[in-house]
């Protein structure tokens, strides 16, 4: 190198030295340089703190974005605000609220002077989470004031809200679904309730998943599903990894169940665990085996208490031309064996069981009376008591006994037994007065939930036993009702998610029981109106609207089918 350069670099060197130095001095406390930082095990990238030079309206929205991240006590969330409010109480409530919201100062904002100020934040709420981590849904505006103080120069908030408002987004970002576990008592079967935890480490997740066991089911299935832990019951301590990779749960507090109460215990502790992958579980009762025979359970080993349907065809079958027909590839249909399929009556509406061989169906009288008939799918088929004018919205519940239909307006239960005739079973109707005309229904495959158009919404609640025989709908949530509107048809694509048809310009759309999620389908080539819809887990979902029956079998660039030779008056079904 030549003395030439030699000088030239050195001093090209101290120059670059001074800069940075220069610049190192005038770095302010506070600096409104955003540093970034990784947080937990997800990789991504978030603010560590807010905009030094943010206003008052800025501030408030940045602390809503980083609210959604629950970790540490809301850490990030807790950099926006002054010293005074160091006791912001972040686990009083959980709300969810939509993409869109807005802040503005307050009308009262400018009596509070200069240094101060009171920020209103006016969004949408969708609802709540529990401390369980249940959803619960409560559609509506909201408006909240919060106030704000200038500390040297740079805003913070000294009066947050108790509780966390998170947008959907962030909620989805930072929160994983977890389907917990839950006893049918009239049945012994178990059912799945959907829950939200922080997403965490993998062991983490297990003890948190124990807790959701430990508080019970949500409010959307209180009555139709139990714990079998009891009000005692505890973890001794956190769930842990043995050397051999199985997972430890030591509990306390379960020691007086029966044995058959202690395997369904165990089994909600597999079936949830496994939801967050754990696949081996060690599942004690202060430090001894809760089950001796069974040290170490997986799902395998329960599986068999889980209420699936029997079966569920690749395709549905379809009402249509007064018969019942087995659908087929490329839209061919077939009539079914026995007296639904063979023209003995005619067929106006039906429903297949789940479980077992049953159907039900509304046969069309000539004097124009319509009649509830069941029997087994290729057999005779007996009358039920139920009859009128017009007999729809048929649906058989999870156990495969018991076939509902709304006739004249009412809904009605019928009883249908191994052996003997169909009886009709009480059944108290009260969460329905008022909602306005039933235009359909249908039962969780699973069992214990109930989907129900009413007045052109959908709603969900639990169905709850009672005693002798009896049967009550519970609390009804209706399901995202600024979206879903003119609704005419439901039906479970899986124990979580109903596909729903509504005479609108989204004519289909997938929600979460719970009504968190909502998923538009495409609408291309429909035509309302819609009159009937048929999804089931991993099946195509059918639709009839008013040039026949259309399928969709879910993938981004899929588009509605057309099946050759259906009616527009079919009406499309799937067991359950």
């Amino acid at each position: 190198m030549s003395s030439w350069l030699r000088r030239y670099g050195t001093g090209l060197g101290m120059l670059v030295c001074l800069i940075v130095l220069a610049g190192c001095a005038s770095v302010p406390d506070h600096s409104s340089v955003q540093v970034l930082r990784q947080t937990g095990d997800t990789g991504a990238a978030v603010p560590d703190g807010p905009i030094e030079d943010a206003d008052p309206l800025g501030l408030v929205r940045e602390f809503v974005y980083a609210s959604g991240r629950p970790d540490d006590r809301h850490a990030s969330a807790r950099r926006y605000l002054a010293a005074s409010a160091a006791d912001w109480d972040d686990g009083a409530s959980l709300t969810v609220l939509t993409e869109r919201f807005d802040t503005v100062f307050a009308p009262d904002s400018a009596e509070h002077g200069g240094d101060r100020a009171v920020v209103r934040l006016r969004g949408t709420r969708l609802g709540t989470v529990s401390p369980s981590g249940a959803f619960e849904t409560a559609t509506g505006p909201i408006e909240v004031d919060i106030g704000v103080v200038r500390q040297e120069d740079h805003w913070r908030i000294d009066r947050p809200p108790p509780g966390v408002m998170v947008r959907l987004s962030d909620f989805r970002t930072n929160y994983r679904s977890l389907r917990a576990w839950f006893t049918d008592p009239q049945r012994g079967t178990l059912m799945s309730d959907t829950h939200y935890i922080p997403s965490t480490r993998p062991i983490q997740l297990a003890s948190r998943a124990i807790e959701v066991l430990l508080s019970g089911p949500s409010a959307g299935l209180a009555g139709a599903a139990v714990t079998m832990f009891p009000a005692t019951a505890r973890l001794r301590s956190a769930v842990a990894e043995s050397p051999d990779g199985v997972s430890v749960v030591d509990l306390t507090g379960v020691s007086g169940l029966s044995g058959a109460d202690r395997r369904l215990l165990a089994a909600q502790v597999v079936l949830t665990l496994a939801e967050v992958s754990v696949a081996r579980v060690r599942v004690l009762s202060d430090g001894e085996p809760l089950l001796p025979d069974e040290p170490e359970i997986t799902r395998d080993d329960v599986a068999g208490l889980v209420s699936a349907p029997d079966r569920l065809p690749a395709f549905p079958l379809v009402v249509d031309g007064g018969r019942v027909r087995q659908l087929a590839e490329g839209g061919r249909e077939t009539p079914v064996r026995g007296q639904a399929g063979n023209g003995s009556f005619d067929v106006v509406e039906a429903a297949a069981s789940a479980r077992g061989d049953g159907i039900a169906v509304v046969s069309r009288e000539e004097t124009g009376t319509h009649r509830l008939l069941t029997g087994p799918m290729d057999g005779e088929l007996t009358a039920t008591p139920v009859s009128g004018a017009e007999v729809t919205s048929l649906s058989w519940n999870g156990a495969g006994d018991e076939i509902w239909a709304v006739a004249d307006g009412r809904l009605r239960r019928v009883l249908v037994p191994a052996t003997g005739p169909p009886v009709e079973a009480p059944l108290d109707t009260r969460r329905l007065d008022g909602l306005g005309e039933i235009d359909d229904l249908a039962h969780s495959r699973e069992g214990g939930r109930l989907a129900v158009v009413a007045g052109g919404a959908a709603m969900v609640g639990p169905v709850i036993p009672g005693a002798d025989g009896e049967a009550a709908i519970g609390p009804l949530r209706e399901l995202r009702p600024n979206e879903l509107t003119d609704v005419v048809a439901v039906d479970w694509r899986s124990s979580e998610q109903l596909a729903v048809a509504s005479d609108s310009e989204r004519p289909v759309a997938l929600v979460t029981s719970d009504g968190l999620t909502l998923d538009q389908v495409p609408g291309t080539n429909l035509t309302s109106p819609l009159r009937a819809v048929a999804a089931a887990p991993g099946r195509p979902i059918y639709v009839t609207d008013r040039t026949g029956l259309w399928s969709y079998s879910g993938g981004d660039l899929d588009a509605w089918q057309q099946t050759v030779g259906a009616s527009t008056a079919a009406r499309p079904f799937y067991p359950g």
